[in-house]
This record gives C-alpha cells, sequence and structure tokens, in this order.
C-alpha cells in the first residue's frame, strides 16, 4: 500500500473555512497568520504557522471546537485555549489549511492522520527550533 500524497488546500481566511472542499472527513490542519496568505497550497514549512492539527472525525467539527474555545473562551480545544491565551481571542489574521483524508480504510485511517501531524509538526521544528506557538502537546 502506498501512503496517500500529503497535499494541502490553499491558505483561506478562517472565517471562510466552510468554503473548502473535503471538511466533512477527517483530516490534518494548519493554522496561520498572514496579512495576506501566499498563492498555491500551504505547506509545512511557513515560519507563520501557529498551530498543526489533526482529527479523526470531521475537520468541520473539530474546527467548531476550536472556533469555541480560541474566540469564546470555552473548553473543548486545547490548541484553541492557548490560542487565546497567546493572541487574545483575535483572529482578523488567521487563515486555515486543510488535508482531508477521504480514501483510507477506516481502520489505518487515525494512525496516518495522527502521523501525518506529529511528522509536520517535527519538520516545523526541525526548520525554526520550535513547535508552533499554540502546539504545546
Amino acid at each position: 500500500m502506498q501512503d496517500p500524497e500529503i497535499a494541502f488546500s490553499h491558505w483561506t481566511r478562517w472565517a471562510e473555512r466552510t468554503s473548502l472542499k473535503g471538511i466533512r472527513h477527517p483530516g490534518v490542519y494548519m493554522l496561520a497568520h498572514f496579512d495576506a496568505a501566499p498563492a498555491g497550497r500551504a505547506n509545512s514549512q511557513a515560519e507563520q504557522i501557529i498551530y498543526i492539527g489533526e482529527t479523526c472525525k470531521s475537520l468541520r467539527r473539530r474546527w467548531r471546537q476550536l472556533n469555541r474555545s480560541a474566540f469564546e473562551g470555552k473548553s473543548g480545544h486545547s490548541g484553541g485555549t492557548t490560542y487565546r491565551q497567546v493572541f487574545g481571542g483575535q483572529g482578523d489574521n488567521l487563515y486555515v489549511a486543510a488535508f482531508p483524508v477521504e480514501r483510507l480504510d477506516e481502520e489505518i485511517r487515525s494512525l496516518f492522520i495522527r502521523y501525518v501531524e506529529r511528522k509536520l509538526i517535527w519538520e516545523f521544528a526541525r526548520k525554526w527550533g520550535t513547535a508552533p506557538k499554540c502546539n504545546r502537546k
């Protein structure tokens, strides 16, 4: 079996996140702060990345939890809680990119998703000397 290609969407404003394709599927996502998003597909090496996360449920559902924690101060997403602590709940320049994982069998999909998240955090830390600001686990 060959691993699926790790291909993220383009960067999309947080407020427009529901326009991204595949968000009813599980997957990996990245958050970043930009004045203007770079063109093309997102990659995990941008210094502006502040969080890399995963979900084995739906991206849409996980983002709802993140939004509640980051912008409403409610529990449910540790990265969202950290975002609120670090950035004060301001999200005007917040962007998201998604990598929905659709084609793997359910029995192994969660293993692949968790692997990709940790791989990307490691690659980011190797390049920048630290994990993204809101990745504290």
